[in-house]
């Protein structure tokens, strides 16, 4: 019997490369938008502190950039989502296939013990199992 190997694997492997950099993306995007989160929590402080003249253009600009980071943020997160769902799917047909060759190498065993037993069996019917030589027999030519 020969050694399982996943006939998927290469894409495996490259599914994983890809789950990891949408991760990589998420946790950048995450990032960015506690930035944004923070950076908002101060603009809106600032903003309550200047008077309505300076504070409206700046606001408004500033609410469509954390909109934007905020929807990147969960673009990143779909990207993610996605890549790890093609791991798990592909993860799922490999853990299959290791199952199935598990069961078909019992069932090579199990033959295999079968047929040993089944030629012993008919050895010892003829009396040519495990019963000693008798004396002078190794003599012959």
């Amino acid at each position: 019997m020969k050694k399982y190997s996943f006939s998927l694997a290469k894409v495996l492997r490259v599914r994983r490369i890809e789950e990891e950099r949408a991760a990589a993306r998420l946790a950048t995007a995450r990032a960015a938008a506690a930035a944004a989160a923070a950076r908002e929590a101060g603009a809106a402080h600032a903003l309550a502190s200047r008077c309505a003249r300076h504070g409206l253009q700046p606001a408004a600009s500033f609410l469509a950039w954390t909109e934007t980071t905020m929807l990147a943020g969960e673009a990143r997160r779909g990207e993610w989502s996605s890549a790890a769902t093609r791991v798990s799917a592909l993860e799922h047909l490999d853990e299959r296939g290791r199952a199935a060759h598990v069961v078909e190498r019992r069932r090579d065993e199990t033959k295999t013990v079968d047929d040993i037993v089944t030629v012993r069996s008919g050895l010892r019917r003829t009396g040519q199992g495990d019963t000693p030589c008798p004396p002078g027999q190794w003599d012959r030519p």
